[in-house]
Parts: structure tokens; C-alpha cells; sequence
């Protein structure tokens, strides 16, 4: 990597990362990982393997009993890890106990036996990375440490990886049976300041732990289709406890049976009772729901033995993460709860730090780790400067940077709808009317004409009201059609824009009502501002410009011709249902604010995700830069390439196919021409950092300001990466977005390839401010994916969540009977002749208990 001076004002930042230090000197720490298995005796007195929760239990219990020397173990019970040689210094290598099984009230026996020594780790190696002595991360010496964090913290804590959340706790409803849950994230980072421990405040949902009744009763009035989607993709997979059994075992739900009042239970040897009098009579429990059938559970470890409870007496158990996608609705309920003030997440952070007491934790003492943990991490960033938007004719020569603004699209027809909840009253009509005056006197200056008055509706927001609309303006030859929109939520919004956009080809732009209100008379402008900004692009006539040239300062790069390019998909985990669908797209102007895109193809399911987006690179790299070539009369001899970070490694996965692919449509195109140089990079949007500048006078945390980049003390010191926060929340901590540079033959000094990707995220046409990522990401991920993904989604991917591949699409035997048991169910449920022969009231009655 070239160096060069570093570009910007420094900035003093706190990060959520927390220094670790050791009592004792770490290089001479060897770790020995052993391989071990939990066993347990049958009756045909046979041993035979555990689960985890019986791994973990047995485990924990020799551990304690023999006296071990120090030892941990991960969450599945299958390595054992010490810092001494336990092959060597135990004199045998299989323990026995007995314990009680709180299911069938047996003592059963297990053995535990440590199998073989698998691997040793020199700590020394995190050190030697650290100081840049190898360049390989030593990922299992990492992975190790954090299995130690997590010891102390198994009998009350939820760990999912690297997240934990607290048993027990009081959830946020966030209606549909599911609640919001918060957590912590914890994992170790190795970077240029050594060893630190990165804490993050964390939220997940999970299913509520109500009773059957209460949770079938969330998914009342759901098609028959979705009833069978319950049965495969939630019922089975769900836990279910004994709300009459104080040893709150785990169950899985096997079948619906006939209904409690006439379900009959063998007692004293022949004498039958039903389920009703038998919980009246024995219990002293009256059933609410005596005409709901009884469920049939069973316990993992005796299939053939069924037990047969009333709906209201089958609780869903807690802790289990929701499998479904989330609704609009619950998705703003989680969004107040998760986007905070940056000083209230410094402090959640700190909070959840000082919970932990890393301090007194016996392993950590252990092992010689000492957290700092009084205060976040202090370190240094940097404010890049901002680029200078311009505006130029796409039939000026792409590289000057004299720039103007002139008239260059007429549109003759054009009409201003306001849809609102409401019939408009007077103010909304002149509200209306004066915006689309002032635009016939503003828009002129930045580039548009309209040469008519506006064709004036108000519809309300019905949506076959609105779609029948927007085909009668098409027909009446309007060119473009502005939505004002009034109280109208998501739904609304992204039906009209994928029905113009998709279905019959009509320009939209919405503004929201209020941003009218707020903005009237002074700011209206701004306004007018940002649609002409939008309206440019889609007309393909003007253009806003970013000099991304002057963020370079390579002699030769005005003689240079510079194409770039976004990678990205739509999910990370497949359906066994649906392909997972990724997007390439390439710059089709050196102005880099045109893009073309094509879609990857779609890979079946169950194949892996990074095989996926690289089977067509090739390809379409190809048709994008003869595109390019169509466009600018010459080929480009510099590709700059972002990446959507896949997650964990991707980064060998980045060199091994996706740059090979890309080198393979060089030969074809360039043929004894010199080839283009590359630079890639990949860009992760999901990770756990924070950063924070500190006001003295208020003495609180406040979000770092937008260009502000970060490229030493808690990066990788191997290789060029950096944090770069290029927008200002607009509400909310900053998150800023992560970049690794996978390959750099064009030679980018760590500044020009910082500033480059602040400049990118500048010129987006369809938007007068920042754009969190480099705009080739945000056409393949929030923009052009939103488009083409949701048009083709069916109709149940709202409610349902095909992310996970263990479902199967084709039902079995089972599956059909629970599901036809579960639709009577739900008939029931539906016409239950209760008192009030409501099933609102039994909602109500089981929520408000």
C-alpha cells in the first residue's frame, strides 16, 4: 500500500471497544482442545449418545465432582479445552454419574469420556498477528477465548453465537405472538491496539411463552395455506411445556386430538374421565376452553409416549427465537425501541459492562484476562472533506468540470394527486395547488420545464382506487405523476411505486403531506430541490456530478478511464422453498451516476450463498463493461468493485471465485490489450461497532459527523481497512459502514480509496443528501433489489420467513393431518359458543390474565 499524508481534521473518538490485558505473559499459553462425548446407559444396557442439554449437564457435574484441573467447553458439549494437557495429567479418561431425569422420574447413568487430544494453539500466534509478523488471523485462538467469556453465564443466560439475552425476562409485545427481547453482544477483536473486547447492546425476538390458546389465537383469520405454513415451519419446530408440571420439560407438538370435554384419560386402573372433570375434579383447574381439542406432545427421547393436555394447559416455552419475518407494524414497534440517542446506547453499553463484572470472573482470572472496563476505548479519527455536487448535460465531454445547469427535458403532461385517509379539507387543496405553482416557477432553473398546468386529483387511500388512478393518467398521456401522501402508511407507498415502476412504466415521485406543512412557504424549494434531483435521472437527460477525479492524486488518473461496480444479493440463508437472488451492476457513464443492472441467476435452494453470487459474474461483467464501451467509445483500463460482505468467509470465498470470474471476461473483451486494473473491496453493513465524540458541555455522548473515518487502533493490522461514516442518522446512533480492500493492482493510497467511497456516497441523482453506502451498493441492496424482489415475492413472505433450511416443502403424511386438525382448530377457536361467542373476548381474556 501506498502511503500518503492523512486527508481530514482529527477527531477524538470513543469506541465500544474495552482494552485486555493479562496478569501473566501470554506468548508461553499453549491451549489443548480435546475431543469428548457424553453417553448414556439404556435399558439394553447399551451406551448411547447424549444431547446437548445432557452433555452440558453431565459435563458440568463430573467437572465439579472430580475436581478438574481449569477447563472450559463449548455450547454443543463437544470440546473440552484446558491449558494443560489433560492426556497427561488425568489419570483416566472416563467418569460416570447418575441423575435424576425430571421427564420420567428415572436415575439414569451417564459416562463422560474425553476421546483424544485434537489440537494444540499457540497463544503466541494472536501476537504474532497483532504485530504483523503473520497475516493469517488466527480465527480458533479467537473463537476459544470467547467460548471462555461465555462459561459463567449458562444457567440464566440465552446464548445465540456471540448474542445473550437474560431468562426470564419480560419481553416488549410486538403483537403476532412474538416480543422483543434485549441482550448483549460480545466478541473478541484483534487489531492494532492488541486484544479488545467488543460490547455491543443487542435485541432479538422471540416467541412469547403464552399458552396454545393464546398463540393460535394471534394467527386468527390467516388464509388455509398459512394455516399449513404454521404447522411446517413454526408448531413442529417450537418447544412446548406443562403449564400443570412444575419440572418445565421441553416438549414437541405431535398432533390436535378431540376436543377436552370429550377426550377421556384412564385413571385407577379402568376407570375413564374426560379431560374436563379430570382437571376439575383431580386438579381443581375448571377448563376455560372445554370445546378446544387437546394437543398430543411428546418428549424427544420416547417418540411412542404421548401426553394428551388441553390447549390452555400447552405453553409455548420461552427463549425461542421467532422464525417469522416481522410486519410493517412491528417493525416500527422495534425501531423505537432499538434506535436510541447516542448517548443513551454509550450508556446501555456501559450499563451492560459493568453487569458483566468481566473482572471477577473466575475463568477470566483464570486464564490471567483483565478487562478495562471503566471506560470505552479512546481513539483517533478523522473528518474527510466533502465532495462539490455540480450539475452537467449528459452531451458535455464526460471530464470537464465546468458545469450548468440548463433546461433540457419538457414534459407537456403531467398531473398532482393528494391521497389521504380523509376527504381534503380546504387547507390540504391549497396546500396542493400552491406546490405545483411554485413548481411551474422553480423547476425551470434546475433543469425540467413544465409546459402545463398540472392535472389535479384527490383520491382516497384505497389502493385499487389509486391503482385505477394511475392507468387513467396513463392514458391521458401523462408523462409523470407526483403523490402527495397523506397519513398513508408503507404499504400504500410501495404499492405505487411498484405498480408504476413494474407494471405499466409511469414516473412517480411521493412527498409526504407533512414535509409540505413543515416546509411551507420559505422551504418549499428544498422540496422542488429534491424532485428535480430524482426526476433527472429517470429522464436520462441531467445529471448532479461528483469530481470523484479530484479524490485521487495519481498524476495519471485524468488520463484514466474509471468504471465501477456493485455486487449484492437479497438474503444470506437460503429457502428450501425460493432461489436466493443476487444483483451485479456496472457504471454506464464516467460521471458514475448511471448505473445498469443485471440480475444474477437464481440459485436453487440449499446451495451455498457464496457459490451463488459468482456463477454469472463472468458473464455480466462482461455485458457491463461493453455497455460501458457503447456509452464512452473506449473501454475502461481501472475497475473499482464493491462487495456486500456475505459474513463469515467471505473473504477467501471473494478471492477464490468472484476475482477469478472477473478475470476470465477480461480475456474475451481486452484480447492482447492490456488488461484493466482491479481494486475490490468488500463492505459490511452488520457488525457491532460504535463510535462516539464526547460534548464537555453537556457532558454526553453525540453521534461522529457524517465523512468522518476511522482506519487505525481497532482495525485489522493486516491489510487496508477502514470504518467510514458518511451520513448523519436521522435518528439515532451513527452506524457506519466497514470496508476491507480484498485487492488494490490499480495502487490506491489509503486515502484516495477513503475518499473515493465518500464520494461515491454523494452522488445518488435521486437524493439531495448522503447516501449511507457507495451508491453501487445501494442499487444492488436497497434500491434495485427493493424493486425486483418484492414484485416477485409471493404473498405469504410478509407473514412467513422461508430463510430457514431445514423446512420441507414437500409435506409429509403428519404434516397433512395436523394440518387439517389444525384448521378445525381454528373453526373452533373461530365459532367458540362461549358467553360472548366471540373469539375477541377469549383474546382478550388470555392476554389481559
Amino acid at each position: 500500500m501506498v502511503s500518503s499524508h492523512s486527508t481530514g481534521q482529527q477527531i477524538d473518538i470513543y469506541t465500544n471497544h474495552f482494552i485486555i490485558n493479562f496478569s501473566t505473559p501470554p506468548n508461553k499459553i499453549i491451549l489443548y482442545q480435546f475431543d469428548v462425548n457424553v453417553e448414556i446407559l439404556m435399558p439394553d444396557s447399551l451406551w448411547y449418545i447424549c444431547g446437548k442439554d445432557e452433555r452440558l449437564q453431565v459435563m458440568k457435574e463430573i467437572i465439579n465432582k472430580e475436581n478438574f484441573p481449569f477447563v472450559w467447553y463449548d455450547d454443543e458439549g463437544k470440546n473440552l479445552y484446558s491449558i494443560e494437557n489433560l492426556m497427561l495429567n488425568l489419570s483416566k479418561k472416563e467418569y460416570q454419574c447418575e441423575i435424576n431425569d425430571k421427564n420420567t422420574g428415572q436415575t439414569n447413568r451417564f459416562r463422560f469420556l474425553i476421546l483424544n487430544l485434537t489440537k494444540t494453539h499457540k497463544f503466541k500466534k494472536v501476537f504474532d498477528f497483532i504485530q504483523k509478523r503473520i497475516s493469517i488471523k488466527p480465527h480458533d485462538l479467537v473463537k476459544i477465548l470467547e467460548i471462555l467469556l461465555k462459561q459463567t453465564q449458562r444457567s440464566d443466560i440465552i446464548t445465540i453465537e456471540n448474542q445473550s439475552y437474560k431468562k426470564h425476562q419480560r419481553l416488549d409485545d410486538l403483537g403476532g405472538g412474538i416480543g422483543l427481547a434485549s441482550g448483549f453482544h460480545q466478541s473478541i477483536v484483534l487489531c492494532e491496539r492488541g486484544l479488545t473486547l467488543n460490547i455491543n447492546k443487542s435485541f432479538v425476538s422471540f416467541y412469547q411463552n403464552y399458552n396454545l390458546v393464546q398463540f393460535l389465537s394471534c394467527y386468527m383469520g390467516i388464509s388455509s395455506k398459512d394455516q399449513a405454513l404454521l404447522v411446517q415451519k413454526i408448531l413442529k419446530f417450537l418447544w412446548f411445556i406443562m403449564l400443570c408440571d412444575e419440572d418445565a420439560c421441553q416438549y414437541r407438538l405431535k398432533s390436535f386430538g378431540c376436543p377436552a370435554n370429550q377426550h377421556k384419560y384412564i385413571i385407577n386402573g379402568n376407570k375413564q374421565i374426560t379431560a374436563v372433570d379430570y382437571f376439575n375434579d383431580i386438579w381443581k383447574f375448571p377448563l376455560r376452553y372445554p370445546h378446544l381439542p387437546v394437543v398430543k406432545l411428546y418428549h424427544p427421547n420416547d417418540n411412542n409416549r404421548l401426553y394428551a393436555l388441553p390447549m390452555e394447559l400447552v405453553g409455548v416455552d420461552e427463549g425461542q427465537p421467532n422464525l417469522q419475518a416481522i410486519t410493517t407494524e412491528q417493525y416500527i414497534k422495534t425501531t423505537r425501541k432499538t434506535l436510541v440517542h447516542p448517548d443513551k446506547c454509550y450508556r446501555m453499553i456501559q450499563r451492560v459492562v459493568d453487569k458483566r463484572r468481566f473482572n471477577h470472573n473466575s475463568y477470566l482470572r483464570k486464564f490471567g484476562i483483565i478487562v478495562d472496563v471503566n471506560k470505552m476505548l479512546l481513539i483517533s479519527g478523522r473528518i474527510l472533506p466533502s465532495p462539490e455536487i455540480k450539475y452537467k448535460l449528459s452531451d458535455i465531454d464526460q471530464y470537464d468540470i465546468i458545469e450548468g445547469v440548463q433546461i433540457v427535458h419538457e414534459i407537456r403532461t403531467w398531473a398532482i394527486v393528494l391521497v389521504s385517509q380523509h376527504k381534503p379539507d380546504d387547507q390540504q387543496i391549497c396546500l396542493t395547488r400552491n406546490f405545483s405553482q411554485r413548481i411551474l416557477q422553480v423547476m425551470s432553473k434546475y433543469g425540467v420545464r413544465f409546459n402545463s398546468v398540472p392535472i389535479e386529483k384527490y383520491d382516497a387511500a384505497i389502493l385499487q382506487t389509486i391503482l385505477n388512478r394511475m392507468n387513467e393518467l396513463k392514458m391521458l398521456g401523462c408523462e409523470v405523476i407526483i403523490y402527495i401522501l397523506d397519513q398513508v402508511g408503507d404499504e400504500m407507498y410501495n404499492a405505487i411505486k411498484q405498480f408504476a415502476k413494474i407494471k405499466i412504466g409511469m414516473i412517480t415521485k411521493c412527498v409526504p403531506f407533512d414535509e409540505l406543512v413543515n416546509n411551507y412557504p420559505h422551504n418549499m424549494n428544498n422540496s422542488i430541490e429534491d424532485l428535480v434531483k430524482q426526476l433527472n435521472i429517470l429522464f436520462d437527460d441531467c445529471h448532479q456530478l461528483i469530481p470523484l477525479i479530484s479524490s485521487l492524486n495519481s498524476p495519471t488518473s485524468r488520463s484514466d478511464v474509471f468504471m465501477f461496480f456493485g455486487i449484492g444479493y437479497t438474503r444470506i440463508a437460503f429457502s428450501s422453498e425460493r432461489a436466493s437472488i443476487g444483483y451485479i451492476c456496472g457504471s454506464t457513464y464516467s460521471t458514475n451516476s448511471k448505473y445498469s443492472i443485471r440480475l444474477l441467476k437464481q440459485v436453487e435452494p440449499k446451495q451455498k450463498m457464496s457459490y451463488s453470487i459468482t456463477k454469472d459474474v463472468q458473464i455480466y461483467v462482461g455485458e457491463l463493461i461493453r455497455e460501458f464501451f457503447q456509452h464512452n467509445l473506449r473501454l475502461p483500463n481501472k475497475l473499482v468493485f464493491y462487495q456486500v460482505d456475505l459474513g463469515n468467509g467471505s473473504f477467501q470465498t471473494v478471492l477464490d471465485h468472484e476475482l477469478k470470474a472477473i478475470e476470465g471476461a477480461f480475456q474475451e473483451l481486452y484480447g492482447r490489450n492490456q488488461v484493466p486494473r482491479i481494486c475490490f473491496i468488500l463492505v459490511k453493513r452488520h457488525h457491532n461497532t460504535h463510535f462516539f465524540t464526547w460534548d464537555k458541555i453537556s457532558n454526553q455522548a453525540k453521534n461522529i459527523p457524517p465523512g468522518t473515518v476511522i482506519d487505525t487502533d481497532i482495525v485489522s493490522p493486516n491489510g487496508l481497512n477502514f470504518y467510514l461514516n458518511s451520513d448523519a442518522p436521522i435518528r439515532g446512533t451513527a452506524k457506519p459502514m466497514f470496508y476491507q480492500v480484498l485487492r488494490n493492482e490499480i495502487g490506491f493510497t489509503s486515502n484516495e480509496i477513503q475518499l473515493l467511497t465518500r464520494y461515491l456516497c454523494h452522488n445518488d441523482p435521486q437524493c439531495t443528501k448522503t447516501i449511507a453506502v457507495p451508491l453501487p451498493i445501494y442499487y444492488v441492496t436497497d434500491h434495485v433489489a427493493y424493486y425486483i424482489n418484492d414484485y416477485n415475492s409471493e404473498p405469504n413472505d410478509v407473514l412467513w420467513n422461508t430463510n430457514d433450511n431445514k423446512f420441507n416443502k414437500n409435506q409429509n403424511r403428519h404434516d397433512k393431518q395436523m394440518n387439517l386438525d389444525l384448521e378445525s382448530t381454528m373453526y373452533i377457536m373461530t365459532s367458540a359458543r362461549e358467553s360472548t361467542n366471540r373469539l375477541q373476548d377469549i383474546i382478550y381474556d388470555e392476554l389481559t390474565l
